[in-house]
């Protein structure tokens, strides 16, 4: 989405402002120096956290591989990453949508329909669970293209963990390490400033179990206190994905009015857009004769079953018949209508002479 944004020009924000204004929020945190979303705000994150603490009750511990294959694995989201983009640049689509936990994740509530549409992806979410259940944020060390994207991003240093007194004094309970979520070892440094700290800031403040000075943050080498800096990143981040959007800063169109399509206004042809309904991915091929669309058809998509059928059926022949794409949605599958309505005008930017 974001990639369209900046290469194609004829690309509209609409419907799919709300996972650019997220993206942007994230990204601008991660240049400021904080991974704050991946220790504070992504749901995949607690999710992870939630079966390592069931798995830690049941079990007694959590996990660790050994050190040499823990680091080797790190590395394994940035080639998602660069797969992801790869694949975007070259083909237009990312294959693995087929295969990512997340839009499982998200499709959950329709199983078991939707384990029919992206089987794939819901053996990977699987993996996740087991994965988690042994080692802590399993999915966030090894597999998450968002942290590896953040990773990259943080590298400007500008927030760092640093500790208040010296390791001379630390007692090595090792308290602050044993509770780091991702397994980077705070007791052993002065500065911790891996790109692979969520800045979940349990080591910060009063956690040392000896009572002896922890971590404090620090931004641009001046102290930060805790509750300002979390007040600051949770304004920053919600500043990006609501206010911008409401201000429409980034030139979000309103599709109101947007969507007549005047009698011989494209040129004809074959064209094809996409959009985000209730998961990404979403893709159709328009076909324009004598200016005016004459089919639909959606080549691609995860949507759930049950819920898109009537959807593409409706819509597709409503923006047909009315030469408009400002159609009614369906009852229960609100964000599929959008995302189709989306990819449809996608289609038709590229049509217009």
């Amino acid at each position: 989405m974001m990639y369209d944004w900046v290469t194609d020009k004829s690309y509209v924000l609409n419907y799919t402002a709300p996972a650019f204004l997220l993206a942007a929020a994230i990204i601008v945190l991660a240049l400021l120096g904080t991974r704050f979303f991946c220790g504070w705000l992504c749901p995949f994150g607690a999710l992870n956290d939630y079966i390592s603490q069931a798995g830690h009750k049941i079990l007694g511990k959590n996990y660790e591989l050994p050190q040499g294959i823990d680091a080797r694995l790190r590395y394994f989201k940035y080639f998602v990453l660069f797969f992801i983009l790869v694949s975007k640049i070259l083909i237009g689509s990312c294959i693995l949508t087929s295969f990512d936990p997340w839009v499982a994740f998200a499709n959950l509530p329709g199983l078991p329909g939707t384990y029919k549409e992206i089987p794939f992806a819901f053996l990977v979410l699987l993996l996740v669970i087991i994965g988690a259940f042994f080692i802590k944020r399993f999915f966030c060390r090894y597999l998450c293209p968002l942290g590896a994207l953040q990773g990259i991003l943080v590298g400007t240093g500008l927030v760092q963990l640093k500790r208040s007194g010296t390791i001379i004094t630390c007692h090595n309970c090792r308290s602050c390490s044993l509770n780091c979520p991702v397994n980077i070892k705070p007791g052993d440094q002065e500065v911790v400033d891996s790109a692979e700290c969520i800045h979940c800031l349990r080591c910060v403040g009063g956690s040392c179990s000896m009572g002896l000075p922890s971590y404090e943050l620090n931004f641009i080498k001046k102290r930060l206190k805790t509750y300002p800096y979390v007040l600051a990143a949770i304004t920053i981040f919600w500043s990006i994905f609501v206010g911008i959007g409401f201000n429409g800063a980034l030139g979000v169109t309103d599709s109101a009015g947007a969507g007549i399509m005047p009698r011989n206004f494209y040129h004809d042809g074959t064209y094809y857009g996409t959009g985000v309904g209730f998961a990404p991915g979403l893709k159709v091929q328009v076909e324009v004769a004598d200016g005016r669309i004459k089919k639909i058809d959606v080549v691609e998509h995860y949507e759930t079953s049950g819920y898109y059928e009537e959807a593409f059926i409706k819509i597709t022949d409503g923006i047909i018949k009315s030469q408009s794409t400002e159609v009614d949605a369906i009852s229960g599958a609100t964000y599929t209508c959008i995302g189709l309505v989306e990819a449809v005008d996608n289609a038709l930017e590229k049509a217009k002479p």
